[in-house]
């Protein structure tokens, strides 16, 4: 048998429980598209202006723990694609170069 289970109080984003979260929901275990799907809806709720301060102040500091996880595991992504980008058996730092 497992832990005890945490108890959904419905508070935070107002949506149906996590996997393995923290108290406010948000998950190291999230991907990254998860993580930023999140983040564009808290942004998309703070735009629209009809939360309270205490709501605001709550989805703001949520939406900047997203930032950083989301920044986190790009600079993850960065570090793996510069090992892996290999020249005549050498490893070649030049910039990703992204298509657009």
């Amino acid at each position: 048998m497992k832990g005890p289970e945490k108890e959904n109080t419905g508070e935070g984003t107002g949506e149906g429980p996590e996997n393995k979260a923290d108290d406010d929901g948000l998950s190291e275990d999230m991907s990254f598209e998860q993580s930023l799907e999140e983040l564009e809806s808290l942004v998309d709720r703070l735009e629209r202006g009809q939360l309270l301060l205490d709501e605001s102040l709550e989805l703001f500091e949520q939406g900047m723990k997203l930032a950083r996880m989301c920044n986190r595991k790009l600079s993850r992504a960065e570090r793996k694609i510069k090992v892996l980008i290999e020249e005549n058996g050498r490893l070649r730092t030049d910039d990703l170069i992204e298509d657009e």
